[in-house]
């Protein structure tokens, strides 16, 4: 079924609803109609056969009602899609698993800096998600979804949905490594004022990101500890798709900890430059001063109003000062470069070696 055939219009009698999905056993799709819905809020959970995706608008204020009357859900899961989340979570009760994950908005023009939570409850034969805003992992399963991909299970949904979140989080680590590719390059090419504020509006954005994939695998991490009947096989099932999971997010993990490393790498790079050019200007400075300070010394001395002052009564005698003050200032970096406080030292290498001694007696060999 193509994209098209599923956007459709808000259902009327399913305040909220941006969309609901039926799926067959054999992963097709199509769209879902008010008696789908009615099975799961009169005491049904499914349609016959297959299961069914319901994404909601918490926007809308019947939205939450709405989905307390849901009897397939349990009471973690409809905190999980109603009540207020602060942080990433999930939680398995009642076979259902809930919680609320961290991804990032998105608008006409793609995917935002802004973040929120896409709440979620997968049971054996539901699949309920709601959000505030568009989000990027939604949209991007649905996409998926339209263009072919089979979805058997709400499991395999679930699966679909994270490894979509991943994989946008994933594209937010290349961009930021790109960043710090052109980082370094001013880096390089000796512009690290330019360099600076680029530098620390990446690490920022890589520092968010560490956290929310940080907060991520730990939360999934835990679906591999339920414990629950070990005979369950949906048990079994949701403890293979957290490892796989688990592991998805840790190699990202693992990508971004580099880039973390090489942002430190950077900004220790970029001060050592910018403390170089510092120390640069205040030696400018330094010498400066130093080779003026003696002409200040002239011309406040010629500049006393004392009987006898030499050249008061001279006609060149402004001259005559003007090259004493001259005089004093080479006197002055003459003894600066002999004390080696003006230009740079001269290299070891470069240095006269000593003569050899002309009495050394030659070797003999015996």
């Amino acid at each position: 079924m193509t994209f098209h055939h599923l956007k459709l219009p808000p259902q009327p009698g399913i305040p909220g609803c941006l969309w609901l999905l039926r799926f067959n056993p054999a992963g097709g799709v199509e769209a879902g109609t008010i008696e789908d819905f009615d099975r799961l809020t009169e005491g049904g959970d499914a349609p016959e056969e297959g299961f069914l995706w319901l994404h909601m608008d918490l926007t809308d204020v019947r939205a939450r009602p709405l989905i307390s009357r849901i009897s397939a859900l349990s009471e973690e899961a409809r905190k999980s899609l109603c009540e207020p989340v602060d942080h990433q979570y999930l939680a398995y009760s009642d076979g259902v698993v809930s919680g609320a994950l961290l991804d990032h908005e998105r608008d006409l023009s793609g995917r935002t800096s802004r973040t929120d939570y896409v709440r979620f409850a997968c049971g054996e034969s539901f699949f309920v998600s709601a959000r505030r805003l568009p989000m990027m992992s939604i949209e991007a399963t649905r996409i998926m979804i339209s263009r072919g991909a089979p979805v058997t299970t709400p499991l395999a949904l679930f699966e679909m949905l994270i490894h979509t979140l991943i994989d946008g989080l994933a594209r937010i680590a290349q961009e930021i490594g790109a960043a710090f590719d052109r980082v370094e390059d001013r880096i390089i090419d000796q512009r690290a004022r330019q360099a600076r504020a680029a530098l620390g509006a990446t690490r920022r954005d890589a520092v968010r990101l560490a956290r929310q994939i940080s907060g991520l695998t730990t939360t999934i991490a835990r679906l591999e500890d339920i414990e629950e009947e070990e005979d369950d096989l949906r048990d079994d099932d949701l403890r293979a798709t957290a490892s796989r999971l688990a592991q998805h997010a840790s190699a990202l993990g693992q990508d971004v900890t580099s880039l973390q490393e090489r942002a430190r790498l950077l900004q220790d790079e970029l001060n050592a430059m910018l403390s170089l050019e510092t120390n640069d200007r205040l030696y400018a400075l330094t010498v400066t001063t130093m080779l003026l300070l003696p002409a200040t010394f002239v011309t406040g001395y010629f500049g006393m109003n004392t009987k006898n002052l030499a050249f008061t009564e001279e006609d060149n005698g402004s001259l005559y000062a003007t090259i004493l003050c001259v005089l004093a200032s080479v006197a002055m970096l003459f003894l600066m470069r002999r004390m080696g406080l003006a230009g740079a030292p001269e290299s070891d290498d470069h240095k006269e070696a000593p003569p050899e001694r002309r009495d050394r007696p030659a070797d003999r060999s015996f």
